[in-house]
C-alpha cells in the first residue's frame, strides 16, 4: 500500500507507525488466561487488524512496522506496509529509529499506533488526524493523543512535525506526553472512543473478546459501540432504566444476585453494552451489609437529648449521628453537619431513618464501611455472570451549600473515573478552561435518581448511553483536600 501510495500522490505526509516487539514473547500477562499458541493468535490477529485498518484510512499516505521480529515483519510485507526492522533496543528507541526514517523520505506528520488496540478500525484512525487537522494554523506545532482507558499510558499519539515532542512511551506516558506539548507550546488535543482500549490485562482481554466477535469483523457500523470515555462528544441521547423486581433487602442478602435476577427479568435491557453504568442506592447496599442500628438499644447523651428535644427530633437519632462523625461541623435548626469516616461532609453523617421496611422507626441505617468495595464486589458479580464488566456507582442523596433540595451523589464508585478534569483543554469556542472539572459519577447519580424516585421502591437503575472514563479511582479522590477546603 505505501510504495504505491507514495508512488500516486508523491511526496507523503502522513505516516502511521506501527510498533512491535515481537509476536513470540508478546502479552506474557495473559499466561493465565491463554497458553502460548493462543497469545500469538491474539497477537498476530491485532497486528493484522491494525495494519489493515492503516491501510484503509484514506488520511494515511504511508504505513510503517518497525520490529526486531522477523516474523512479524515478513507479515507487515505480506500485506504491504513498509517495514524497519530496529535490533530490539526498547520501544522509544524504535519509534526514533522510525520518525527518523519517516522523516527522511518525506513525512511532515507521524502517528504512532500500538498494535494491540482491538477496536481500531480506519474511521478511529481517521478521527485521530481530522482532530489535529482543527488544531492546525500554520504555525503551532500539533500533538493529538489518545490515553489508555485507564488514563496512564499513551495509545495513539500524533505529532506534527515529528519531532514535536520526544517519545516517552511507557507507564505514565500520557502525562508525560502532555507536558512534553504544554512544554513545547503545541497545540494539543486529547481523544477517546475505539482506540483507548488496549489488551494487557484479563479485565482488557474480556473487553477484547467483544471487540474482536465476527459481527463487528463484518459490520464496521458495530465499532461504534464502544467504552465511552472523557472528552469525547456529549450523547444526543441517555437512557435509564430503573430495576422493578428487587425486593425488600434484609441483613445478608445477596445484592449482587438480586441485582443480577432484575437485570435479567427486564426486558431489552440484555445484553449489557459498554456504555451501561449501573447506580445502586446507598440504603440497600446499607441494608444488604448489616450496617444498621437498633435504635432500642441506644442510650442517648445529654447533648444529643437536649438537641432532639429543642428541635423534636428523635434522640437515639442525633446520638448514632454523633457517634459515627468524625468530626461535627455543625449543629444549627436542627440540622446536624458532620464529616463522616469517609471524609464526606454531609447531614447527618449519611444517617437515615426512611424507607427501612418492617423496622421503620426503630432502626437507622448507616452508610457502608466501604463503598468502592461495594461497588467493586457488584462489578464483580455483573461481570462474572454476565460476560460485561459494568462500572457501578453506589449512590446516596445528599444537601447543597447555598440551595434548597438535595440530590443524589456517588459514595462509592468501581470501574469508571469519578472526576473529569478539562483544564488545560479547549472549549468549543477554543479558550483553554482552567478550572473546570466535571462530577460525572455525581452527574450519573443524580440522573439515576431521577427514574428512581424516593418511593416507588426501585433502588437500582441502569444508565445506557453517556459518556464517562473508565478507571479505578476512588471516590476519595474526589474529596476535596482539608488544605483546599475553603468552608472548613
Amino acid at each position: 500500500m505505501a510504495e504505491h501510495a507514495a508512488g500516486s500522490r508523491g511526496r507523503a505526509d502522513t505516516w502511521v507507525v506501527v510498533p512491535l516487539r515481537g509476536l513470540e514473547a508478546a502479552k506474557s500477562r495473559l499466561g493465565g488466561q491463554l497458553d502460548a499458541e493462543e497469545r500469538l493468535d491474539l497477537v498476530t490477529g491485532l497486528l493484522e487488524r491494525t495494519l489493515a485498518a492503516a491501510t484503509g484510512c484514506g488520511g494515511v499516505d504511508r504505513v510503517l512496522l518497525v520490529s526486531p521480529d522477523l516474523a512479524a515483519l515478513e507479515l507487515g510485507a505480506s500485506i504491504g506496509v513498509e517495514t524497519l526492522r530496529e535490533p530490539g533496543r526498547g520501544l522509544n528507541a524504535a519509534l526514533r529509529a522510525a520518525r527518523d526514517h519517516a522523516v527522511a523520505h518525506g513525512a511532515t506528520t507521524l502517528l504512532v499506533l500500538p498494535a494491540d488496540l482491538p477496536r481500531v478500525s480506519p474511521e478511529a484512525i481517521g478521527h485521530v488526524i481530522a482532530a489535529a487537522d482543527t488544531l492546525r494554523d500554520g504555525t503551532r506545532h500539533v500533538v493529538a493523543m489518545v490515553p489508555d482507558r485507564h488514563g496512564g499510558g499513551t495509545n495513539a499519539l500524533l505529532l506534527s512535525p515529528p519531532d514535536t515532542i520526544p517519545f516517552t512511551f511507557g507507564p505514565g506516558s500520557s502525562i508525560a506526553h502532555r507536558a512534553a506539548a504544554i512544554a513545547a507550546g503545541a497545540a494539543l488535543v486529547e481523544l477517546d472512543g475505539e482506540l483507548t482500549l488496549d489488551v494487557d490485562t484479563p479485565d482488557d482481554l474480556l473487553l477484547a473478546e467483544v471487540a474482536l466477535s465476527p459481527a463487528e469483523h463484518v459490520d464496521s457500523r458495530h465499532h461504534g459501540t464502544v467504552i465511552p470515555l472523557a472528552r469525547s462528544p456529549s450523547p444526543s441521547r441517555v437512557e435509564i432504566v430503573a430495576l422493578d423486581g428487587i425486593p425488600e433487602i434484609r441483613p445478608g442478602d445477596d445484592l449482587a444476585a438480586l441485582i443480577i435476577a432484575a437485570l435479567q427479568g427486564t426486558p431489552g435491557l440484555l445484553p449489557l453494552r459498554d456504555d451501561d453504568v449501573l447506580v445502586v442506592t446507598q440504603k440497600v447496599v446499607s441494608k444488604a451489609e448489616g450496617a444498621m442500628v437498633d435504635l432500642t438499644m441506644v442510650q442517648p447523651r445529654a447533648e444529643a437529648t437536649e438537641y432532639a428535644a429543642r428541635w423534636d427530633r428523635d434522640a437515639r437519632q442525633v446520638e448514632v449521628v454523633l457517634r459515627e462523625a468524625v468530626r461535627v461541623v455543625r449543629m444549627a435548626n436542627g440540622v446536624i453537619i458532620t464529616e463522616t469516616p469517609h471524609g464526606f461532609v454531609c447531614a447527618n453523617g449519611g444517617i437515615d431513618a426512611s424507607n427501612l421496611g418492617p423496622g421503620s422507626g426503630s432502626v437507622v441505617t448507616l452508610l457502608p464501611v466501604d463503598a468502592d468495595a461495594s461497588a467493586r464486589g457488584i462489578r464483580t458479580a455483573v461481570r462474572e455472570r454476565l460476560g460485561r464488566d459494568v462500572p457501578v456507582i453506589v449512590s446516596d442523596s445528599f444537601g447543597r451549600p447555598w440551595r434548597w433540595g438535595i440530590v443524589d451523589v456517588a459514595i462509592g464508585v468501581s470501574g469508571l473515573e469519578p472526576l473529569e478534569d478539562l483544564r488545560g483543554f479547549p472549549d468549543h469556542d477554543g479558550r483553554v478552561m482552567r478550572s473546570t472539572v466535571r462530577a460525572v459519577a455525581d452527574e450519573l447519580a443524580s440522573a439515576a435518581e431521577l427514574a428512581l424516585g424516593k418511593s416507588a421502591g426501585r433502588p437500582v437503575a441502569v444508565i445506557r448511553g453517556a459518556t464517562f472514563a473508565r478507571g479505578e479511582t476512588a471516590i476519595r479522590d474526589a474529596l476535596i483536600p482539608g488544605e483546599m477546603d475553603l468552608f472548613r
